[in-house]
């Protein structure tokens, strides 16, 4: 049988409790103090959505400065905003435009659906068709759109270009007639997707379409990006100009080299040439010697004839 151990005192336990309290603050506890403090002189504004998507309380942001919040970009899922939980597969996007008071007021700022959406209506043996270009509307605001749509089977590529003509000349007419509130509000209940996919399986039937991306390029408010239209052609201008500053570079490095190897190369033949001149009098010292032998060739060609 083992010892039992004595039971604590209670003066033992006060004691120990003292020893706690006179304890430093460890490094976590001081980086917790820290970081509260940086909460201090924060206020709370509240976000609303635009008028055209139900002006509802989305959330809220700390700021000291309110200038700070300014063309801040949220995204929110179209449900929260509709309350139709159907349509949790599209995002929109809103830029804070405005302050007042504590609230702060946005403005649409682009569409768009969640690729898992997507690609789950993606099947074998069917053709994905996306057609991407630029819209106006009625009120002034320029748009960047990106329609997909999936047809039943794989097709050629002159079908493909006929429907991706066809949504394109459909969206660019509708915008065209519209304010930037009517087309959205027809996007959001699917009208402009039913048409297409009703006239659009005249040419190949359909199996969905869907408004894949929204962007908004410039608006009466702000612009946010130019075309790409522009911005390939200045790639191009300046890809141009390098090569040509390239190839003048690099001729004028050809042009320089053989100067400066000139007079190595001079002084590489100078060496060689002393050694020629040496042997230029040897050559005249064995001009005498052939004299004697000719001299001899006479005498040996009398004695025969004598």
């Amino acid at each position: 049988m083992g010892m039992k151990s004595k039971p604590r005192l209670r003066e033992e336990k006060g004691d120990v409790k003292e020893a706690k309290l006179e304890k430093e603050a460890s490094p976590d506890e001081k980086e917790e103090k820290i970081t509260v403090k940086k909460w201090k002189g924060k206020e709370w504004f509240n976000i609303l959505a635009p008028a055209d998507l139900g002006a509802k309380l989305i959330g809220q942001t700390p700021t000291t400065d309110p200038k700070t919040i300014i063309d801040r970009n949220i995204e929110v899922s179209l449900a929260e905003l509709t309350g139709d939980n159907r349509k949790q597969q599209m995002k929109v996007k809103l830029r804070i435009s405005k302050i007042e008071g504590k609230t702060c007021l946005t403005s649409f700022n682009g569409l768009e659906s969640v690729r898992e959406h997507v690609m789950r209506m993606v099947r074998k043996r069917n053709q994905k068709v996306e057609s991407v270009f630029n819209t106006n509307t009625k009120d002034g605001w320029f748009l960047k759109t990106k329609f997909l749509v999936i047809l039943n089977g794989n097709t050629t590529t002159t079908i493909q270009k006929r429907v991706r003509d066809f949504i394109m000349k459909q969206v660019m007419e509708l915008t065209s007639k519209n304010s930037m509130k009517d087309f959205l509000r027809k996007i959001i209940s699917t009208e402009v997707q039913m048409k297409i996919k009703k006239e659009g399986s005249k040419i190949y039937p359909i199996r969905f379409s869907e408004v894949a991306r929204i962007k908004v390029l410039r608006s009466p408010e702000f612009t946010v990006a130019e075309p790409k239209e522009k911005t390939r052609e200045e790639k191009k201008k300046e890809r141009r100009e390098k090569l040509k500053e390239e190839e003048k570079t690099e001729g004028k490095k050809k042009k320089e080299k053989p100067k400066e190897e000139k007079p190595e190369a001079e002084k590489k033949e100078a060496k060689p040439e002393k050694p020629k001149e040496e042997k230029k009098p040897e050559k005249k010292e064995e001009k005498p010697e052939e004299k004697p032998k000719e001299e001899k060739k006479t005498k040996e060609k009398q004695t025969k004839k004598r």
